[in-house]
């Protein structure tokens, strides 16, 4: 197993360690049927957790050590040492600004640098000159360098962390009166978040204020490091050995900074053990996770199976209905990967493959699993935030579920011809006059307000259907990062867009990835 970056050994051997649980489940609850598995999610199937052992304590403490070395960082960024670097160089006579007696010995024996005698006397063209430079290269300064690039590492690694638990919070705040959510959300959101609301009750106050305090930090320390000591500094050594110098020791600023930096040291985070079968073992779980997700959603989004028929996680099959909507869920093997089938029928068939993945690029597995299985559509998915192309199921994302319910409402859209019944409810669709045309009649739901749209991408050559929510107003921030705007973006429509959206709610082509 090829060395990884110690960040990335951090980041697996945390996913290791979150999907434990699935492994155990999978081995205590081989075989049970719909009712055990529900009764399970509530009791011993883990869904969603964030961080059980989580020190807001430990976190406030490493927070204040910063905050009091804050003005030191301020300060150095504006007066930092440097030394004065001199350089002998040969200027045109109106440029020069030093002469001494080097200069005058070097014009006496350079005659090619005259211009003119004249009257005796020499007229130089050039002469030899000295130009000092400032510089930022001193060991003092790297350290200084280093101690910030720490210091703004653990702030976005914990904001991150921070901002993820208080947007779960306000995004499981219940609203009863609602009509944009599905009947059984609340149902589905209370199961998989029971045991957690009072932890999350009782740390949102901490969890604020250490967001504030490295919020502060960061934006202290972002927009000076435009200055020199900071940026002819770019490029250095990331290790650079931590001792005590003279500055560091006897100057103020410095000290702070030299302190600052053995802190970090003592607490860095040792390169966890990852073994390969460690990591067999995650990609094994983390599949198992998907499947036990993706039956949980179809469960919590009006299909119904045979709750006393027993089922296989291993040999996974398991049969679902809504009036004349069918749903097969089973799992797939191409090679070594696993890979979960969702087929939705009713007037036609429409099959999406979920392909659960570890890694970044995934062109190669998804190539191999198109030439083994037949699909409308290949969906990967990572537990990773940053996955540009596919959907995010983790075990840490509590909308995960709902990114599921999504493919299963697409799916019932595109395998129902005869626009009768409501796919996300239990109500009857009827023809919108005002917005539909002769070609392309847009169905509407007076019970949850959907609206159904069909449109042709001219690039692909291929029909495609878009949904809309009637009389829902558009809204965007667009003043956070880029994955807690993408996450609030898919919430926009509450997950019942089933294509990609703009700030004003408009569908993007599945196809081109444009606006038609």
């Amino acid at each position: 197993m090829e060395v990884l970056p110690l960040e990335q050994q951090i980041q697996l051997a945390k996913l290791i360690d979150d999907y434990k649980g699935i492994a155990a489940f999978r081995r205590a609850k081989r075989k049970l049927n719909y009712m055990q598995f529900d009764y399970a999610v509530v009791n011993d199937l883990t869904l969603f957790m964030i961080e059980p052992d989580f020190s807001f304590e430990a976190l406030e403490q490493r927070i204040d050590v910063i905050l009091a070395a804050l003005p030191a960082i301020k300060r150095i960024f504006a007066q930092p040492f440097i030394h004065l670097r001199e350089h002998n160089v040969i200027l045109p006579i109106e440029s020069v600004r030093v002469v001494n007696n080097n200069t005058l010995n070097h014009i006496a024996v350079h005659s090619e640098m005259w211009s003119d005698i004249k009257d005796g006397q020499i007229m130089p063209a050039k002469l030899l000159s000295k130009t000092y430079e400032d510089t930022y290269g001193i060991y003092e300064n790297l350290v200084f360098c280093n101690v910030v690039d720490s210091v703004l590492s653990f702030a976005r690694s914990n904001m991150r962390f921070l901002k993820e638990m208080i947007y779960t919070t306000q995004t499981i705040e219940f609203n009863l009166l609602e009509r944009v959510n599905h009947l059984n959300y609340f149902l589905a959101l209370g199961k998989i978040h029971i045991g957690y609301s009072q932890n999350y009750a009782e740390h949102y106050d901490a969890a604020v204020r250490c967001l504030n305090k490295l919020q502060f930090i960061y934006n202290t320390i972002v927009p000076r490091l435009k200055r020199p000591v900071y940026k002819k500094n770019k490029y250095r050594h990331d290790n650079i050995k931590l001792h005590k110098t003279n500055i560091l020791s006897m100057h103020k600023e410095y000290r702070r900074i030299y302190k600052l930096g053995l802190y970090f040291a003592r607490n860095k985070a040792a390169a966890p053990d990852v073994a390969h079968k460690d990591l067999a073992e995650l990609i094994k779980n983390y599949y198992y996770f998907c499947q036990a997700l993706c039956i949980f959603a179809a469960g919590h989004f009006n299909f119904v199976c045979n709750v006393t028929r027993a089922f296989d996680m291993s040999a996974f099959s398991l049969d679902f209905a809504f009036k004349k909507w069918s749903l097969k869920l089973e799992r797939i093997t191409v090679g070594d990967w696993r890979a979960l089938s969702i087929t939705v029928k009713k007037n036609k068939q429409y099959k999406i493959v979920l392909i659960p993945s570890l890694f970044n690029d995934n062109a190669e597995l998804l190539q191999k699993i198109k030439k083994g299985v037949k699909a409308d559509e290949y969906v990967v998915c990572t537990p990773y935030d940053d996955c540009e192309d596919g959907a995010l199921i983790g075990i840490t994302s509590i909308e995960s579920f709902r990114r599921v319910q999504q493919m299963l409402l697409r799916a019932m859209i595109y395998a129902d011809t005869a626009r009768d019944e409501c796919p996300f409810c239990n109500g009857k669709l009827t023809v919108n006059a005002e917005l539909s045309t002769a070609d392309n009649p847009v169905y509407e739901c007076a019970a949850c307000r959907t609206q159904i749209y069909s449109s042709h991408c001219p690039e692909a050559d291929v029909p495609y259907y878009y949904t809309k929510i009637e009389g829902l107003a558009a809204w965007h921030e667009g003043n956070d990062e880029q994955w807690l705007e993408k996450r609030k973006d898919e919430s926009k429509m509450y997950f019942r867009n089933i294509t990609a959206i703009d700030d004003d709610f408009n569908p993007i082509c599945p196809h081109c990835g444009k606006k038609h």
